[in-house]
């Protein structure tokens, strides 16, 4: 599984583990911080996440979309002005329309969903997820912000 923690928003380190092995400290290249896990209560029996790792915290599942989308997102609008200014003509923004369909639908189908800790932001990519989690809970991220408080 890859780990990514985050620091006020924005992405600090990252690093790979492995859920069988479950490693008490983990070295973070390329600053050689150790981070100590915490995995009492954190994995189930079928070796699935429940908790956070690094802080203990609730999680929530969340789809992430790869930086391509944006790509595609202009390709298909492009692909639409050019067929209605008539500079394509109809196969030809049919095959390119339908051409973007597909690669849109590839990143849709390809895209795997990750888990992300409520209160520490960290995000947990390529590991089996549990189906009880559910998507980001705004009356649940608000409870844990007042008893943080």
């Amino acid at each position: 599984m890859f780990v990514e923690l985050h620091t006020d928003g924005s992405k600090t380190n990252r690093f790979s583990v492995n859920l069988v092995e479950r490693p008490s400290k983990v070295v973070i290249e390329p600053s050689g911080d150790q981070l100590f896990l915490h995995w009492d209560a954190t994995v189930d029996d079928s070796d699935r996440l429940r908790r956070c790792i690094i802080c203990s915290g609730d999680l929530y599942r969340e789809r992430a979309f790869p930086q391509i989308t944006g790509i595609v997102i202009v390709l298909a609008f492009s692909g639409g002005i050019a067929g209605i200014a008539g500079f394509l003509t109809t196969w030809v923004m049919f095959s390119v329309m339908f051409l973007v369909l597909l690669l849109d639908v590839a990143i849709l189908i390809f895209n795997k969903p990750r888990l992300v800790c409520y209160e520490c932001n960290t995000k947990f990519k390529e590991t089996p997820i549990a189906p009880h989690f559910h998507p980001w809970d705004r009356h649940h991220a608000d409870l844990i912000t007042r008893s943080q408080n």
